[in-house]
This record gives structure tokens, C-alpha cells and sequence, in this order.
């Protein structure tokens, strides 16, 4: 699209349409703006407009980018608090999502890993396992 000058309106429009489509937390809503050049002084007021009217809910975020983490990417606890905090979000946020992972298919999870894994070196299994966020006691206990 050709960036005509649009009202602020039109912005906000975009920005809504934009998180209507799947989840986005604040930081992916700025960095959205900031690759459509929307004006910068604009940028804060769209957040709390979208905000207003929960379009942006970091709540809501946390969960769903948790359960999405853990059902389809098979990532450990340690991995999505670290990505979240990068997100800015709050912690209580982050603890509440964090808490509510089936336990049974975060195990699941780990023995799927540890036996795809199972031809490498037991040093190689537990860095990739820890690299995918699991801690040592859960990969220990998994073993």
C-alpha cells in the first residue's frame, strides 16, 4: 500500500484490524506501527486506544502465547518466561499463564524430546533440552 498520509483514525482502524486476526501484545502492535510508519507521536495513544477497547489484553496474551508454546513448539517453562519478559509484559501476567500449563502434556513434551533425541550423547540430549527451556531437575526426572 502506498503510505498516503491516513487520519489517526485510519491508523487505529489498521491497528484493530491488525489484532483482530490473532493475538499480538503491545510490543508486536509498536513494531507493527513502527514498520507501517505510522507517526510516531501516534503510536502510544493507538496502544491505549486498543488497549481500551481489549484489543491488546496482556493477560489474555500470556496465556494464549504459553498454551501455543507448549502445545505446538514444545518449549519449556524457562524458554517462554524468558520470551515474555523480552515482550515486556507483566510478571504477574507471565506467572499466571505459566501456571496454568498441563502439566501432563509439558511432560509429554519432554519424553517425545528426549526420545526423537535418543541417538545423541546423553551431554547433547540434555543441551538441547535445556535449550528448548526445560530445567535440570525436569530433565532428570523424565530420564
Amino acid at each position: 500500500m502506498a503510505n498516503r498520509e491516513l487520519s489517526k483514525a485510519e491508523w487505529l482502524d489498521k491497528a484493530e484490524a491488525y489484532c483482530a486476526k490473532s493475538e499480538h501484545c503491545a510490543a508486536d502492535v509498536k513494531r507493527k506501527l513502527f514498520e507501517w510508519q505510522a507517526p510516531l507521536d501516534l503510536h502510544d495513544e493507538i496502544e491505549q486506544k486498543l488497549r481500551e477497547n481489549n484489543f491488546i489484553n496482556d493477560s489474555r496474551f500470556c496465556c494464549a502465547y504459553v498454551h501455543d508454546k507448549v502445545e505446538y513448539q514444545a518449549w519449556g517453562r524457562l524458554k517462554i518466561q524468558a520470551a515474555l519478559r523480552a515482550l515486556q509484559l507483566p510478571e504477574t501476567d507471565i506467572h499466571n499463564a505459566l501456571s496454568m500449563i498441563d502439566e501432563n502434556k509439558y511432560r509429554e513434551n519432554l519424553k517425545s524430546l528426549i526420545r526423537q533425541r535418543q541417538t545423541d550423547t546423553e551431554d547433547k540430549r540434555f543441551r538441547f533440552l535445556l535449550q528448548r527451556g526445560f530445567t535440570f531437575d525436569e530433565i532428570k526426572k523424565c530420564k
